[in-house]
């Protein structure tokens, strides 16, 4: 590993150095890769050499107090490339990208590496009143009436109590999206697994998965440090309008059924939901339409395709 300097953007457009790890590929594609396991072929001894490296890292920044713990999953490190070839609902990260070596969660944003999050958003939706209105295929449609947040624990080590969509949570390494989902969201909000595995065969359930389709968002601190790209891959799961979420892992501290109006209103001018959710909450709203303070489809698209081109910077 090397450490070289980069520049990205910071919230006013200008320029800023920041420091990223990268790994001698030439040198490293002259000798003999394996399989690690289904998603990772890479050279034993070097990836386990570079995984030992980082948990040094690691555990300076936490005997310095930069760290308060030591995050229970890892992520994995892969090689640069375009991120726009990112499509790969397996792994969170391109198939084909050589994963180099594992980083404690904690350590990986003062590194630069890049951040993989899953979300999923359980609403309730009623159907629609008067006339009752049909698509064009027949079909009744129903608006949605609330989408459920939680509020994160006031001991999270960042955002404490801001609220976040129902269920968050980063991608640790050796798990597909959708068993991570699966995970969370049982962990986070009591969600039974069914209800995303055969959600078909359930009455009042439909889950959607646009993981196809994620958002490209440059993040930092509120102090510019730990800037890094971060990918989000967003779920919808229709629930029955008599369920609750339920916390369990002691992430969340409480959840509450926010209605469109009273999302839109927070996203346009209030402060709770946390910074970098705001935009994965407002891809919500615009791929259900619920989206009412923009009007025009051609600024619906542009914003849709500015979400995606990693030129969003969030605090």
């Amino acid at each position: 590993f090397v450490f070289v300097m980069d520049k990205l953007m910071d919230k006013t457009g200008k320029l800023k150095q920041v420091l990223r790890l990268k790994s001698d590929i030439k040198f490293e594609k002259q000798h003999t890769t394996t399989y690690l396991d289904n998603n990772y072929c890479e050279n034993r001894r070097h990836f386990e050499r570079r995984t030992k490296e980082l948990e040094c890292v690691t555990d300076h920044l936490l005997s310095t107090g930069v760290i308060s713990r030591k995050h229970l999953d890892a992520y994995p490190v892969t090689a640069f490339m375009d991120s726009t070839l990112t499509n790969d609902t397996n792994c969170g990260s391109n198939r084909n990208s050589e994963v180099l070596a594992l980083i404690n969660r904690s350590t990986a944003p003062f590194l630069g590496i890049d951040s993989v999050g899953v979300h999923l958003h359980c609403y309730v939706t009623r159907q629609q009143d008067s006339s009752i209105i049909h698509d064009k295929n027949c079909q009744r449609k129903t608006k949605i009436e609330g989408l459920w947040l939680a509020r994160r624990a006031p001991t999270k080590s960042h955002h404490p109590n801001c609220w976040d969509p129902t269920v968050a949570g980063g991608q640790p390494a050796k798990l597909t999206l959708l068993h991570n989902i699966i995970k969370e969201a049982h962990e986070e909000a009591g969600v039974p697994s069914e209800w995303i595995t055969n959600s078909n065969s359930i009455p009042g359930i439909n889950f959607l998965d646009y993981s196809q389709d994620p958002l490209k968002i440059t993040t930092a601190k509120s102090d510019g440090t730990c800037m890094k790209q971060s990918l989000y891959y967003s779920f919808d799961l229709e629930v029955p309008s008599d369920w609750t979420p339920t916390p369990v892992d002691g992430e969340v501290s409480e959840f509450k059924l926010y209605s469109m109006n009273e999302l839109e209103r927070e996203l346009l001018s209030g402060n709770a939901v946390r910074p970098a959710m705001r935009a994965v909450l407002l891809d919500f709203m615009m791929r259900h339409g619920e989206l009412t303070s923009v009007n025009d489809k051609t600024d619906l698209e542009d914003l849709k395709i500015a979400m995606r081109r990693n030129r969003l910077i969030l605090w």
